[in-house]
């Protein structure tokens, strides 16, 4: 980390202020060569002046300066505010380059906060989490695991396991010294009460994924039920082209929706039938092979027409792969008592849940659709300001893997195997819990996480 780096820490566009960011050993050096002031710059202080090149007037600026090791890259950091403009924002940069900085690297500010002790990776993880948020509940779980909360949690399990394998270590290396020989009852309940605690926080992600990734939604049915037409309404804008043709809709439409504390990703599918038109059928294919990858369908049902078979085949292939379904029931506006009894009749008889009805054409009903979503779904009732929330895959995956090698531990024991083998999987559980904060990763590992990073952070 020799070389001193910058970049634009702001968006590129037209706007009040923009910041160029420098971080490294040269960054005063830098500022003093291009920046003049009649204040002189100190630490933690931000003083105006002007950027001169070639003694030309570039810009009126402020400029702040962080000394080593008290900044964000934990190295001498200076941040020029200048103004917003797109051009002055590039030529301000180009002449920090042109003065001894190398562009940055995506992610390589947050990167070198990391090699320098100045965060762990999981709250490294959790920064560019709190920039891609989307919702209000994923940015305060972000801004928690930022300040350290997850990192706490993952130390605090991992210290209680390195004194387990100390004390093994001890009566099996050093028996000659009056040391309390390790019991197996007593290393099983710990094993027990640390698995536990990390399927506490593993239990978390169910939620934290839906919160982070949002939930995946297939509209379905058959053709003409008005699944665009509800698309639409859910988008509040004509997003699916909607036409009494059937079959109109012949590819998947998707669309992202904000529905309070979580995001829904809907993709409408074109209208299930058997047919003859070689492009609809492709799309009829695509509405099927959706069901692998939804983690909920809306699937509406012409309240207009009544309910048939081909519907109570598809509730039920969309039942058998335990997804989370709602049954809508559209066209209420236009259905007869008659007709919608005999429905909710025939989906109770066949075990359906309850359905939710709606006029998607008048806009009615929507509302009580999207509760039950929310309901679904149990995001809204997270208590994310005092229970730890995990929204990273990576982190699942090494959390899953530790309490495999807690179980194999506990397995060894039941064996009657020596104490000694049973350090070596508690060993495996603390490296793969280091693996969440950075204590113990490659530096592939390192490098894919910050590459997801935007320039200047």
């Amino acid at each position: 980390m020799s070389t001193t780096i910058a970049a634009i820490g702001t968006a590129l566009s037209n706007s009040g202020i923009s910041i160029i960011r420098i971080s490294g050993k040269d960054s005063l050096n830098i500022i003093n060569k291009i920046f003049k002031s009649n204040s002189k710059l100190e630490p933690n202080h931000i003083i105006y002046g002007k950027i001169i090149d070639k003694g030309e007037i570039i810009d009126n600026v402020l400029v702040s300066y962080f000394k080593a090791p008290h900044s964000y890259t934990g190295e001498d950091v200076c941040e020029i505010n200048c103004h917003g403009g797109t051009q002055i924002t590039k030529d301000i940069l180009e002449i920090v380059l042109e003065n001894g900085a190398s562009i940055a690297e995506p992610g390589e500010f947050s990167k070198r906060a990391f090699l320098n002790g100045k965060m762990d990776l999981s709250q490294a993880e959790a920064v560019i989490n709190l920039i891609n948020a989307k919702t209000r509940t994923e940015s305060r779980i972000a801004a928690k695991n930022m300040e350290g909360d997850l990192s706490k949690k993952i130390k605090a399990l991992r210290e209680e396991l390195v004194e387990l394998m100390a004390h093994i270590e001890v009566s099996v290396d050093y028996p000659e010294y009056d040391y309390d020989e390790v019991e197996p009852t007593s290393i099983i309940s710990l094993l027990d009460r640390k698995i536990s605690e990390i399927q506490h926080i593993l239990d978390t992600y169910d939620h934290g994924k839906y919160i982070k990734n949002g939930v995946n939604v297939a509209i379905l049915g058959k053709p003409n039920v008005g699944k665009s037409s509800l698309l639409n309404n859910l988008a509040n804008y004509e997003k699916a082209i909607v036409t009494d043709i059937p079959g109109t809709t012949r590819d998947i439409v998707e669309e992202t929706i904000n529905l309070g504390n979580i995001v829904l990703n809907i993709s409408d599918t074109a209208g299930i039938r058997d047919t003859d038109d070689i492009i609809e059928k492709i799309g009829v294919e695509k509405s099927l092979k959706i069901l692998d990858e939804v983690d909920l369908v809306l699937y509406l049902i012409n309240g207009e027409e009544g309910i048939s078979k081909e519907d109570f085949e598809i509730l039920s292939k969309i039942e058998n792969k335990g997804i989370k379904y709602i049954p809508v029931i559209n066209k209420m506006d236009l259905t007869k008592k008659t007709i919608l009894s005999t429905i909710l009749k025939e989906l109770e008889q066949n075990g359906i849940k309850k359905p939710v009805c709606i006029s998607a054409q008048e806009n009615d009903g929507i509302d009580n659709l999207k509760n039950e979503i929310t309901k679904l779904f149990n995001v809204s009732d997270l208590d994310y300001s005092h229970e730890l929330i995990i929204t990273n895959e990576r982190h699942k995956d090494l959390l899953k893997k530790s309490i495999e090698y807690l179980i194999d531990a506990k397995n060894e024991i039941n064996l009657g195997q020596p104490i000694d083998i049973v350090s070596i999987y508690v060993k495996k559980c603390t490296k793969t819990l280091g693996e969440i904060i950075g204590a113990d990763v490659t530096q592939d590992i390192i490098s894919k996480i910050f590459e997801k990073f935007c320039l200047g952070k």
